[in-house]
């Protein structure tokens, strides 16, 4: 019985051996009995050699994909046709941006803050929210940066949601892109050509012919000595001949013709810049709208009962809003009567202040941001962030040109990396509503009866 189990031990594991060895034998006996017959299309043909792959047979969906391929593929005469251009089409961004927000007060049902504004006869947007608080303050006009929307969220948007639960009316509206600084005008092909190409009557003037003296003054060439051999091993006479070969193949080859002028640019090239009066009366016509825009917000404010304004300007919109209040200033300055007392005096100047936030001067402002700003006399708040891209010397320069003036109502702040929160942890959020209620709120006027006399 012993002998029996250890006999089944053995065959159980020779039994993966026998079940190889036994697969092998059938595979060679497959690969003779194929090898023999000439019947096996994708071994090869009758000769025994391999059928190449374009006289193989092939399925039938292989030869239709062909065909597909193959009328994908048009022929060489189609291919070298000209390709018709596509006119030139320019995203227009600034449409695009604004569109976006519109869009986005739509989605989350906010439509009732979208108020529509006219100013020479071209329509813009507005965003109005109302005091939540029950004491209003006043009214504040937020001018966005270029390349912004009147809801920008870093800076725009928690100013203009978090300051009507203080007491202010805001509003943001929506300013022009700023026009970009063209190239100057390509000189064209045949100006250049006739500027560079010498003119046919001029002719050089010739050198003084003085060719024995030259000869007598050139010292002869020197014969390499047959015996010098450099380090590849090639004697200086041999280099003298295959020199003199190759000048000789040089000399025989005929030489470029000479162009008469550059070839014409290809099809499609940008359309040239407009010239510089066009392009002065592109920034004259910015330099109106932003005014005109600036006018109707605060006529808008004035019109619901916000006579206390208050003036924020972000980035580039800082020069428009110190041009506007200057005018303004100005204007009730020269049509002031003569009999008004310093008290009345006092109280007009606290219905205008101005707050700006990483202020930069404007290229296309006629007058600079510091000599705006110099001759402003009222309440005038400078905030600088970390994220302000305008350099230490003209934020160094602009406070001192106002302690220059005398300025007592100029304040300039330095604000550290804050958060982009709604609420008082956003630090450009209460450094503005601590300086309005501090130099800018204002006080709610009884309403009067007028009786008839």
């Amino acid at each position: 019985m012993t002998a029996l189990s250890g006999l089944l031990k053995n065959l159980f594991k020779a039994l993966p051996a026998l079940l190889l060895l036994g697969s092998c034998v059938l595979y060679a006996a497959d690969g003779d009995s194929t090898g023999g017959n000439g019947n096996n299309d994708n071994s090869g043909n009758e000769s025994g050699q391999p059928v190449p792959a374009s006289d193989a047979a092939l399925p039938a969906a292989a030869t239709e994909s062909t065909a597909e391929t193959n009328s994908d593929n048009p022929p060489a005469e189609d291919q070298n046709q000209p390709v018709k251009q596509l006119p030139r089409v320019v995203p227009n961004t600034d449409a695009s941006r604004h569109y976006g927000l519109l869009q986005y007060l739509r989605l989350h049902s906010r439509e009732s803050e979208l108020v529509r504004l006219v100013a020479a006869e071209s329509e813009f947007y507005g965003l109005l929210l109302t005091e939540t608080r029950g004491q209003p303050q006043g009214g504040v006009l937020i001018l966005h940066d270029n390349g912004q929307h009147g809801h920008w969220p870093e800076i725009v948007a928690p100013l203009r949601e978090a300051l009507p639960a203080y007491g202010w009316t805001t509003l943001s509206i929506e300013l022009p892109e700023q026009p970009t600084a063209q190239p100057p005008a390509r000189t064209s092909t045949a100006e250049y050509t006739a500027a560079t190409t010498p003119d046919a009557t001029e002719t050089p003037e010739a050198a003084p012919a003085d060719t024995g003296a030259a000869a007598e003054a050139a010292p002869p060439a020197e014969t390499p000595a047959a015996d010098s051999v450099d380090n590849n091993g090639i004697s200086a006479v041999e280099k003298t001949t295959s020199d003199g070969q190759d000048n000789a193949f040089n000399a025989a080859e005929p030489a470029l013709p000479r162009l008469s002028e550059l070839p014409p640019l290809p099809p499609g090239e940008p359309e040239p810049a407009p010239p510089a009066a066009e392009q002065a009366d592109i920034n004259e016509r910015y330099r109106e709208q932003m005014q005109d825009r600036i006018r109707q917000g605060i006529s808008f404010l004035n019109q619901r009962g916000q006579l206390n304004i208050v003036v924020i300007a972000c980035g580039n919109s800082a020069n428009w809003a110190a041009d506007f209040l200057l005018a303004r200033s100005q204007n009730g300055s020269a049509t002031k009567p003569a009999g008004n007392t310093a008290n009345q005096d006092k109280a007009q100047e606290r219905g205008l202040a101005l707050i700006l936030i990483d202020a930069l001067d404007n290229p296309l402002s006629a007058v600079p941001l510091n000599q705006q700003l110099g001759q402003l006399d009222l309440p005038l708040l400078d905030l600088i962030s970390e994220q302000s891209i305008s350099p230490a010397y003209a934020n160094q320069q602009r406070a001192g040109n106002m302690r220059h003036k005398q300025r007592r109502q100029y304040q300039q702040i330095e604000i550290p990396a804050f958060d982009l929160n709604y609420d008082d942890s956003n630090l450009i959020v209460r450094r503005v509503r601590g300086w309005l209620k501090t130099n800018a709120a204002g006080t709610e006027l009884p309403n009067r009866k007028v009786s008839a006399n």
